[in-house]
């Protein structure tokens, strides 16, 4: 019986077009040989299993192929060179490993004999697989061949921690950056691996080995080996499930469905599933994260052609969870991914991880629902006021906490002629505003109105939601000092207890107060007079508008010159 040969080195890429994932490298180094413009040292840096030493050793088959076909870069794998490079028997070309090759005098050997010609090859080629291991002083003698080598000499150096090769070495290669496979790109690699070894596959199984593979196509090849050794003729989920010990996808979106829709007990017994099984509650937990991230990516970029090179998922996953995530809100999968990010270290040290994991499918499942203030003001503003009469109010699961909420007097004046307020509270709020444009002779007045909408009308309250804590304080000193302001609040709302708030999310709990008058130490109309000043300053407006959320806690006056 011959010896059996892993998926791994049986279909090890012999030529750049066999190559998995890393187009760009193969492409640059394609056009280089073609146009005879090669550098004399290469460095390949990428994490393990990516293709850095195939794609080293496919180049070395093509700039010493003698049967290469014209205006084509791939080696013909047919001629002595080709053959002998990937027998590992050539002369010229010699691959050494990095970390068992570490001493300086490894080094000063391969410079001696860089000097001397190839033998029956156009370059002598040196590759150095994890060349961040050798030592400084081998780094340094290797340094005066790598600034003056000779014209037949080629330098292609591979490494997992580029960070550790010196800049000395560094800036006298051409570094090429391998990134990580995607999981779409294993997938396709081991079907048509699989087609010529005449294995059926399952979709959900591919992509379950493929997420495994944290972007390692070798890795991926080496799982799918261990699949096909179970015994059985195809490559099923229950195989991969069973053999890998990793939960199922579905157990992903079970849960996820449990906690969007807020059931804490669905949470629970999925979580208690997959421990019965006896999978490995890190990797379970590890493997959800990367699924919220996928769930929160969908719906942040929905129906992006690139969207899928995005996705740790197969294309038939993709509708399955976009689905899931129709009904919640970004900022709802924001606050679930930051709440489990949290609570990693939680699970890490526990001595009982499935019961710090159980504790986490609960506070998930049972987190508040998040809603932006603006998408509640869009929607009140299409909805306008529910039938009957009846105030529009903010659900109060879905509202966000108010910065302040101040209340104006509402002593009524027996004078003052009162209005019934109109049945639409946007309406009301606009001939409020048209009103002050109107009778008050402030022109600072109406820029703050523009910044605020009627948020809830009601006959015992009125509140007025501004889009910033500034404005919100600005328009409250305005209450207490115009007694015209004042007039015309009690005539719109006339029974009302007015309340001002701001969109932007608390700091800290600020409880509800009573307008207070100012007291007479609080400041000139000239120092508030700056104050507003500086608000209104262009590069405070920046600030605030590219931090969302963010105030201006305090001004101070500096100088009064």
């Amino acid at each position: 019986m011959p010896p059996y040969l892993v998926l791994a080195r049986k279909y090890r890429p012999s030529t750049f077009r066999d190559v998995v994932g890393q187009d760009h490298v193969v492409r640059t180094l394609a056009n280089s040989i073609l146009s005879g413009r090669v550098a004399h040292a290469f460095l390949f840096c990428g994490v393990r299993g990516v293709g850095k030493t195939t794609v080293a050793r496919i180049l070395a088959k093509s700039l010493n192929c003698t049967g290469r076909v014209s205006g084509d870069a791939n080696p013909c794998d047919e001629c002595p060179s080709c053959r002998d490079i990937a027998a590992g028997v050539s002369l010229d070309v010699r691959e050494i490993d990095g970390a068992s090759n570490t001493s300086v005098d490894n080094i000063r050997e391969i410079n001696e004999n860089i000097k001397y010609p190839p033998t029956s090859s156009l370059y002598k080629i040196i590759i150095i697989d994890e060349v961040h291991m050798i030592s400084m002083n081998a780094f340094n003698a290797l340094l005066k061949t790598l600034e003056e080598p000779p014209s037949h000499a080629k330098f292609i150096f591979a490494t997992t921690e580029f960070h550790k090769v010196p800049a000395t070495i560094n800036s006298r290669c051409q570094r090429f950056n391998f990134r990580t496979i995607s999981t779409i790109e294993i997938i396709r690699g081991m079907e048509r691996i699989l087609e010529q070894e005449g294995i059926p596959s399952e979709a959900d199984a591919l992509a379950s080995v493929a997420r495994e593979a944290r972007g390692s196509f070798r890795d991926a090849l080496s799982l799918l080996d261990q699949v096909i050794a179970a015994g059985t003729d195809r490559v099923s989920m229950e195989n991969v499930v069973a053999v890998l010990g990793i939960a199922g996808r579905e157990s992903f979106s079970h849960l996820m469905r449990a906690v969007f829709t807020g059931d804490p007990s669905e949470a629970l017994t999925v979580v208690h599933s997959v421990f019965a099984q006896g999978y490995d509650p890190e990797q379970f937990y590890m493997d959800l994260l990367q699924y919220v991230r996928d769930l929160t990516v969908i719906k942040a970029i929905p129906g992006a052609d690139s969207l899928q090179d995005m996705l740790d998922a197969a294309p038939t996953e993709t509708e399955e969870m976009r689905a899931l995530v129709a009904d919640v809100s970004l900022g709802e999968l924001q606050t679930l991914f930051a709440m489990m990010l949290k609570s990693e270290a939680d699970l890490k040290r526990s001595l009982n991880p499935w019961i710090a994991m159980e504790m986490l499918a609960l506070r998930m499942a049972q987190a508040p629902k998040v809603l932006e203030i603006g998408e509640l003001l869009k929607r009140m503003d299409a909805r306008g006021s529910p039938s009957g009469g009846q105030a529009a109010r903010v659900p109060q699961k879905h509202a966000r906490p108010a910065v302040a909420a101040i209340a104006s007097r509402t002593a009524q004046n027996d004078s003052a002629p009162v209005k019934s307020p109109p049945p639409s509270p946007q309406k009301t709020w606009d001939d409020f505003r048209s009103a002050v444009h109107a009778e008050i002779a402030d022109p600072t007045l109406q820029p703050l109105l523009d910044q605020a909408t009627l948020l809830t009308m009601a006959e015992d309250v009125a509140e007025i939601c501004f889009t910033k804590a500034v404005f919100r304080s600005t328009f409250d000193e305005k209450v207490l000092k115009s007694g015209a302001l004042n007039e015309l609040l009690r005539r719109y709302f006339p029974q009302a207890h007015i309340k001002t708030s701001s969109a932007a999310p608390s700091i800290s709990p600020v409880r509800e107060r009573t307008v207070e008058p100012i007291p007479d130490n609080a400041g000139t109309d000239w120092e508030r007079a700056l104050r507003n000043e500086a608000l209104e300053h262009s590069v405070i407006k920046t600030i605030l508008h590219e931090f969302q959320g963010s105030t201006v806690e305090e001004i101070k006056i500096i100088s009064k010159s």
